[in-house]
């Protein structure tokens, strides 16, 4: 693929002087799925997704379906089935593909620290979401805590309830500040959306105030898919889960990037870079009651720095 990076990725990779780094990790990018990846998109249960809604405000969700709800029909684009997914049927992400078809999906298998990405245009009826693949890759296992997933047979349908709010409560801001995991959805100015995973210790994110979080920017693949968006486009979406009570917490706001940020403070809690970025949340949604899926934790990552 030519052109596999935009100006505001670029700008990243020239602060953190990684430019070779990403030409050279830069060619696993293709509008296609490799024929190894197949198997593995297609047997997972879950499936986090990123969409805008038509105020550009940008939104992550966790899909749950089961095994087959997300096909591979051809190497240039998958398939969800919507009669197969089992999670949140009134999810945000429904309606936002409806009027701004772009969407940003991550297939991650968190027992194996396995994860691909997939980027593109959905097309939608009744009974599915076609995408039509422009970027697709694999990415590096760092920073994922393994976990396994209890796959019955068949999941069960859940009727969910809903939180709304604009600032955090004590309890968000708890729920926050002992996750070890979080997965973000970002935006370049052409409308390309991404979906992608950030995880560490528990406390690995800051709650700084009732509407911002510090967020550490670890060593990753060079490429700066997350960051560069961000500097083009500061929307962005966060999602956490969780996995004890089968919870979502939704946020969506705006972040901002930070370099050169060296007390020793801020190199030991972003493993030396130097780099993070703060969200200012703007609408959160709690989503109780999302799916009946369980998850056992097994082990952190043997990469995640001191929080």
């Amino acid at each position: 693929m030519e052109n596999i990076y935009h100006e505001g990725e670029k700008e990243v990779q020239r602060k953190a002087g990684e430019e070779i780094q990403a030409n050279s990790n830069g060619r696993i990018v293709t509008d296609s799925i490799i024929k190894g990846a197949i198997n593995f998109i297609e047997k997972q249960p879950m499936a986090i997704v990123s969409s805008a809604d038509q105020q550009g405000k940008l939104w992550t969700s966790l899909l749950i379906g089961d095994l087959g709800f997300v096909s591979v029909p051809s190497p240039n684009r998958i398939s969800f089935d919507r009669n197969m997914i089992y999670s949140d049927p009134n999810d945000v992400f429904f309606d936002n593909i409806e009027s701004q078809p772009f969407l940003g999906s991550l297939f991650i298998e968190l027992s194996t620290r396995r994860r691909f990405r997939v980027n593109g245009r959905a097309r939608t009826d009744l009974d599915k979401i076609d995408v039509d693949i422009w970027e697709a890759y694999p990415n590096c296992p760092k920073y994922i805590q393994q976990r396994v997933v209890s796959t019955p047979e068949k999941f069960q349908k859940t009727v969910a309830g809903k939180d709304f709010g604009t600032t955090f409560t004590a309890a968000i801001s708890a729920w926050i500040a002992s996750s070890d995991t979080l997965f973000v959805g970002s935006q370049s100015k052409d409308q390309r959306l991404d979906a992608s995973h950030r995880g560490g210790q528990p406390g690995f994110v800051e709650v700084l105030d009732g509407q911002t979080l510090k967020i550490p920017d670890y060593r990753g693949n060079s490429m700066y898919n997350t960051l560069g968006n961000m500097v083009q486009n500061p929307n962005a979406g966060l999602l956490f889960i969780d996995f004890e009570q089968q919870k979502t917490l939704q946020l969506t706001g705006k972040a901002e990037v930070f370099f050169d940020q060296n007390s020793a403070d801020d190199l030991s809690k972003t493993g030396g870079t130097g780099r993070y970025w703060l969200f200012t949340v703007s609408d959160w949604v709690i989503t109780h009651d999302h799916h009946t899926v369980h998850w056992e934790f097994m082990s952190y990552s043997p990469f995640n720095p001191a929080s």
